[in-house]
């Protein structure tokens, strides 16, 4: 059978399942890799310390809902992950950490407003030291912000940064649960209540959906310079003081995805 007549060549329909380098496109440009599925080895080196099986099943899932939510271009596919890079590290970190010392504390209004409380809850290391209260710290760190309800209401802890892209607080989730509903509807997902959003599939659609929501295709469309990258990360984390680090892991992913091979631009 022919490459053109070949429904699983990546060059061929919306849903590819071949990934490979075509002599036909069916994506704007005639980009063979645009809306072709990506490999385990296109980012394996960004996420190194996680396990094999974590990483396929994440590769699948971006397989299975990428181009429900448009991130159907090389340029676009080395965004997201650089932002995946960098949100969960290289070992797949799927929920956000709160392992905060008390000095550490000071990042969030609340504990500058409550110093006992960051003395009690934080960190303190060495002799007659004590781990930090993680659920605690979330609860109050995140608490009456981002649509979180007050500390004894337990969002903060929920509604931490979790996902490929750490979705935070209540209002972030909802939103993100209305674009896979909208965009992929029979996902099977509900990440306003428990594990899936720190599944490999759900975190990875997730972060989809929030890519979507949010208009990052839109930024990662303006390119691949420096600001270029900054824009999107301004998007995903605009408080972050890894705008440098970013723009390392797209310069991995830009390479990964032949950014500059690619015709769809």
């Amino acid at each position: 059978m022919s490459n053109r007549q070949d429904p699983t060549h990546p060059g061929q329909g919306t849903q590819p399942s071949t990934p490979a380098d075509g002599a036909t496109a069916t994506c704007t440009g005639g980009c063979p890799r645009c809306c072709a599925h990506i490999t385990v080895d296109q980012i394996s080196g960004l996420f190194g310390g996680g396990s094999s099986s974590d990483l396929a099943t994440a590769v699948a899932a971006f397989n299975e809902a990428f181009m429900k939510f448009s991130v159907n271009k090389c340029l676009r596919k080395a965004h997201f992950f650089a932002q995946c890079r960098e949100e969960v590290g290289s070992t797949l970190a799927l929920a956000e950490g709160m392992n905060y010392s008390v000095a550490g504390l000071s990042l969030f209004s609340y504990f500058t407003r409550n110093p006992a409380e960051a003395q009690q809850y934080g960190r303190v290391d060495g002799k007659g030291g004590h781990p930090a209260d993680q659920q605690a710290i979330a609860n109050r760190a995140y608490a009456d912000r981002l649509g979180n309800g007050n500390v004894a209401s337990g969002d903060g802890w929920q509604f931490r940064g979790k996902g490929f892209i750490h979705l935070t607080g209540r209002e972030t989730y909802q939103k993100t649960q209305n674009e896979m509903n909208a965009k992929y509807p029979g996902h099977g997902l509900d990440i306003m209540s428990g594990s899936d959003v720190t599944s490999m599939r759900g975190g990875m659609i997730s972060a989809l959906a929030y890519w979507s929501w949010r208009n990052c295709n839109n930024a990662a469309d303006g390119g691949s310079a420096d600001a270029n990258v900054d824009a999107v990360t301004a998007i995903v984390n605009y408080h972050t003081k890894s705008y440098a680090a970013r723009r390392t892991h797209f310069g991995t992913t830009k390479v990964s995805f032949k950014v500059d091979e690619c015709t769809n631009r």
